[in-house]
């Protein structure tokens, strides 16, 4: 996939991305709950199992340790596979999100996806 790919791809997440809310509306640091919050089922699907593309990983059933690693570094842009700055980019650039997800809210999330 070249960099245009990426790009166009981001572009459409973040045009069929869920409304945001704002911060305050947040959910309590439930796994599931998040998970939608923050748009993850839009890309990854229902439980992180049915990916909306063959360039999203499924993450339901993983490790947590390994989905919180990969996750943190996506979020901040250390991770530069084409995959990666796809999820970057859909993150940091989406109207539809008020946020990532802070630290605790990113492990809750992945612990639960790992019990999926």
């Amino acid at each position: 996939m070249n960099r245009n790919s990426v790009l166009a791809i981001a572009a459409a997440v973040t045009l069929l991305g869920s409304a945001g809310s704002s911060a305050a509306e947040r959910p309590p640091l439930d796994g599931a709950k998040l998970f939608t919050h923050h748009g993850c089922e839009n890309c990854h699907g229902a439980q992180g199992k049915n990916p909306k593309s063959k360039y999203v990983p499924k993450l339901g059933g993983k490790p947590a340790d390994k989905l919180l690693d990969t996750a943190t570094k996506i979020l901040a842009g250390e991770d530069l596979t084409d995959e990666s700055m796809l999820m970057h980019s859909a993150i940091a650039y989406s109207q539809s999100c008020d946020s990532p997800p802070n630290d605790d809210e990113l492990r809750a999330i992945t612990t639960w996806l790992s019990a999926q």
